[in-house]
């Protein structure tokens, strides 16, 4: 119990943190790093792309390492840098002069690459100490006993951060429409290869820690998270880092010994996508829990609307009020939905009830005047301007009714009388 209990509030993680930060340290700087590279792949659609990368660069590290018989060579830093340009300009060429969709040839150039690198570990892994468990997977744990090889990744973060500082807005054009970006005279193919350049250096800088698998995870899940809290970019590289920092902190807590006593880099890629799970079910715009009650409500406000515009319908030429079993049948309403609808409508002040009859309140009347007003309008437009056959317009304007302004409506007014007067005045 008093085991469970320490667990329970941490106690154990922060007694051995003086020890293990390095793991914390190592992990927050690489998905940090990967994940503002990721941001903008995420955005542009290109996620595949980094995946690619990442594991295009393996030969480059396998052929660095065996040059220098060094982990921490510049060879590796080339050696990846250049298979990493090689990838992404096969990916282009292979697209650009052939049949081959780009989905196809980023699948034909990254495995190939990748099982070079794999075939090199292999037939090589007896003359050099090169783990292919390490290169894989990586050993975030390596660093708790080599604290300096921390800072390489210190460093390619600090570069990333200046670059972006430096060509934010280059950037983000590139990103969000290229074609916009060449009319505008940047050089969009030097910007996508430099970032490309960069995404190989940190993926190399972080493959230590958490190997070329791994690493897509972290490139690619502070962006997807990110992107269901906010459409704003700079919004999202905050989302982003925020979410590479608190993913490497739970992560060293899961993969304590006394939680899941698991590889560190492997329970930090499981602690980003918990985090992506929560942000999917709870981000207060795209999540799912706030879309579907956000559906719940317009569906309640659809069916207040239609109980409105069916009163004003039937009242006409009839009696004002009217009874709950003449609407359940006219709306092909349960009884159950009436009684919300009703309910609603009437703390809404557009409808009240005497006795077992309903009828419109001036607020309702004016409200439904509206709705089919609106509904009319929407008709016309529909026939008139975009040429729908009769017999599609009735159900188009049902559901668009519910969203159109005074303001729509008068832009809709003005539309069809200036459409008719071209009409009238062009000879026959």
């Amino acid at each position: 119990m008093t085991l469970w209990l320490k667990t329970i509030f941490l106690i154990p993680y922060f007694e051995m943190l003086d020890r293990y930060w390095p793991i914390v340290v190592q992990g927050s700087l690489v998905s940090v790093t990967l994940g503002l590279i990721g941001c903008f792949l995420v955005v542009k659609g290109t996620s595949l792309l980094g995946d690619a990368l990442s594991h295009s660069v393996l030969p480059g590290i396998v052929i660095g390492f065996l040059i220098s018989g060094s982990l921490h060579s510049p060879w590796i830093l080339i050696g990846a840098s250049a298979f990493g340009l090689l990838a992404a300009a096969l990916v282009q060429s292979v697209h650009s002069h052939s049949r081959v969709k780009e989905d196809a040839s980023l699948g034909i150039v990254f495995t190939t690459l990748f099982a070079i690198g794999v075939v090199l570990i292999n037939i090589y892994s007896q003359q050099a100490d090169l783990d292919p468990g390490c290169v894989l997977y990586g050993n975030l744990e390596h660093f708790i006993v080599d604290h300096d090889a921390i800072w390489p990744m210190v460093y390619i973060l600090a570069g990333v951060v200046v670059l972006l500082l430096l060509f934010y807005r280059h950037l983000l054009v590139c990103t969000f429409d290229p074609a916009l970006a060449v009319s505008l005279g940047l050089p969009v193919a030097l910007i996508t290869y430099s970032q490309m350049a960069a995404l190989s250096l940190s993926i190399v800088a972080s493959f230590e820690a958490v190997g070329a698998i791994l690493a897509v995870a972290l490139l690619i899940l502070p962006g997807a998270t990110a992107r269901m809290w906010t459409d704003r970019m700079p919004a999202m590289l905050v989302v982003a880092t925020i979410h590479g920092i608190l993913s490497s902190i739970i992560g060293y807590w899961l993969s304590h010994p006394a939680i899941l006593n698991s590889s560190a880099a492997g329970a930090i890629c499981v602690a980003g996508f918990g985090l992506f799970i929560l942000s999917w079910l709870l981000a207060p715009r795209q999540g799912l829990v706030m879309r579907e009650f956000h559906r719940r409500q317009l569906n309640a406000s659809v069916a207040v609307e239609n109980l409105v515009k069916t009163i004003e319908e039937l009242s006409t030429g009839m009696p004002p009020a009217l009874s709950e079993a003449k609407l359940i049948s006219e709306m092909k309403l349960s009884p159950r939905r009436l009684q919300r609808a009703k309910k609603r409508a009437i703390a809404m002040n557009w409808i009240a009830q005497n006795g077992g009859q309903l009828f419109l309140t001036d607020a309702g009347q004016a409200h439904g005047r509206h709705l089919t007003h609106a509904h009319q309008l929407w008709e016309l437009y529909l026939l008139e301007q975009l040429g729908v056959a009769p017999d599609h317009v009735h159900d188009a304007a049902e559901w668009i009714e519910h969203h159109l302004s005074d303001t729509d409506l008068l832009q809709l007014e003005s539309l069809l009388a200036k459409r008719a007067a071209e009409k009238t005045a062009t000879p026959e």
